[in-house]
């Protein structure tokens, strides 16, 4: 379940990222990922949903830092996203923004957390964007990095 009011100072969240993304994150090959919009409130954690082929949340990490970034310094980045520039182009646009969110070491699930269970036991459905993540719902995807 989530939510916009979380009493907790530091909301965790959720982002998706499609299914190509999932060896490099597993890997650690990404230190930073660019997105349009962001939490109004630095998160403490960003949880990982992967949308097709496995549709689950795949784990954790802590978020570092986030920066509105100019696509020239983005391009930058890129190495660190494992990302292209024409990725970068397409996605931002000529003179856009977007911000840079700096992440640590992926904490992996023993077991991915599936849609289909989430949807059922807790009402989730993956975000567009983002979402912020409530404590309760937080505390049970923790147990499933035990």
């Amino acid at each position: 379940m989530t939510s916009m009011t979380n009493t907790k100072k530091n909301p965790s969240v959720i982002y998706s990222f499609e299914g190509r993304w999932e060896d490099l994150l597993r890997r650690g090959e990404i230190g930073v990922f660019f997105r349009k919009r962001r939490p109004i409130k630095l998160p403490d954690k960003v949880f990982f949903y992967i949308g097709v082929p496995i549709k689950a949340i795949i784990g954790f990490a802590r978020v570092e830092s986030i920066n509105e970034v100019s696509l020239d310094e983005a391009i930058l980045l890129r190495i660190e996203g494992a990302i292209t520039e024409n990725e970068l182009i397409k996605y931002i646009g000529q003179g856009g923004k977007v911000h840079a969110i700096r992440i640590g070491k992926l904490v992996l699930f023993d077991k991915v957390r599936a849609l289909a269970d989430l949807n059922t036991e807790f009402g989730f459905n993956p975000p567009q964007s983002f979402s912020i993540v409530d404590a309760s719902f937080e505390n049970v995807l923790l147990e499933s990095a035990e």
